[in-house]
């Protein structure tokens, strides 16, 4: 009777979790600064549209997001917006010194202004495409694709929105997971391929990856006693794994050639050869405790873009080839043993980059998740 119940209680669990996947995706933030592009049509900044937007938890995620690596400030953001409604690229100043101040006064002035300067000469299309990606079938496959691709169960039930002028095409802050209509159709725009419903779900359900193992990740974290060096060690190898395993897993379901096809990430698959010594050099420094704050952040900047993702989905892959889907399972659910893993399938496979065996057995023995008792 208790295995009765216990299994009940699974597919109780379960069910609710999908059940929570099916609600209607907040547009409310779209909507707004569709307004407040057309209503920039002459030059002049629409004062009450303006703030409507800069007022939506739509644009406090969007603002949000470019915090987690980079650094902005809402002045920054609405300054971007003036600029684009005046059809000019804003002129920014850092708010403080080091690669992420530089870095997301870079994101504003290089990817989100020029998305809104065309989104405001594209209005109708804005529009259309909104109505379209509101009419998305298939919510409730959204929690089911995240949670197989995790080493262990949590219940997961993303709030969802979709948003317009950020700099990332997604992006999960807390329990809220955004999809960029805008930066979607504006890097899509030569080729008029903006994402289908199928690739609209596999986004979704990307970052509620994210926010799942993300938990995970911090238990272990938190086990783990980690400071200074070895805590930039763990939250380096903890973001390969995090955006190595959601776009290998579940954007390209596990499968490397399907991942290849995808345009966003090529340029970053094409600079490995560069980003795998790099990961170790990042590793090492920091192991040594040799990385100030302001290196360790110009370090990582390497990695900004799809660094994180392409070289974390080409590691999990070498395992994922030799060990099959529940190696890469296991490795993520350990993550100071991803080296050593990868070294081992690596020599299986006659990879040419291997990482330093002894950086790797370091790594292993201080950042092993306890044995549980």
């Amino acid at each position: 009777m208790k295995i009765r119940w216990r299994i009940l209680l699974h597919v109780l669990l379960l069910w609710s979790i999908a059940a929570n996947a099916l609600g209607v995706v907040d547009a409310v933030q779209s909507q707004a600064m569709i307004d407040f592009l057309d209503g920039c049509r002459d030059g002049k900044v629409p004062p009450a549209e303006l703030e409507k937007v800069m007022g939506l938890p739509g644009t406090q995620l969007i603002v949000a997001q470019q915090n987690i690596s980079r650094r902005i400030t809402s002045a920054h953001y609405r300054a971007t917006l003036v600029s684009a409604c005046r059809g000019e690229l804003p002129r920014l100043q850092p708010s403080e010194s080091g690669a992420r101040a530089e870095k997301g006064v870079e994101g504003l002035t290089e990817d989100v202004a020029p998305s809104l300067l065309w989104g405001r000469d594209h209005v109708s299309f804005l529009r259309q495409r909104l109505e379209e990606v509101k009419g998305t079938q298939g919510l409730a496959e959204i929690v089911p694709l995240a949670l197989r691709n995790l080493p262990e169960e949590v219940a997961l039930a993303p709030q969802l929105y979709f948003v317009m002028g950020g700099r990332a095409g997604a992006a999960a802050i807390g329990n809220a997971i955004y999809l960029d209509v805008l930066s979607d159709a504006w890097r899509t725009r030569e080729k008029n391929t903006p994402m289908t419903p199928k690739e609209i779900i596999e986004f979704f359900a990307h970052e509620t990856h994210h926010l799942g193992y993300g938990e995970i990740l911090e238990r272990r974290r938190e086990s783990l006693g980690l400071a200074g060096g070895w805590e930039q060690a763990w939250n380096f190898l903890a973001s390969l794994l995090m955006e190595g395993s959601a776009t290998l897993l579940v954007s390209a379901h596990g499968n490397w050639t399907e991942l290849e096809k995808q345009n966003h990430i090529q340029p970053d698959l094409a600079r490995l050869p560069q980003l795998l010594p790099k990961a170790q050099n990042l590793l090492r420094q920091a192991m040594n405790g040799t990385m100030s704050e302001q290196d360790h952040q110009a370090a990582v900047s390497d990695f900004f873009g799809e660094g994180y993702h392409a070289t974390g989905a080409w590691m999990l892959n070498v395992i994922l080839e030799v060990q099959r889907k529940r190696g890469v399972l296991r490795v993520m659910r350990d993550p100071g043993r991803f080296l050593t893993v990868y070294n081992l399938c690596a020599a299986k496979l006659d990879q040419p980059f291997r990482f330093d065996p002894s950086l790797a057995k370091e790594l292993e023995n201080r950042l092993t998740s306890p044995s549980p008792r």
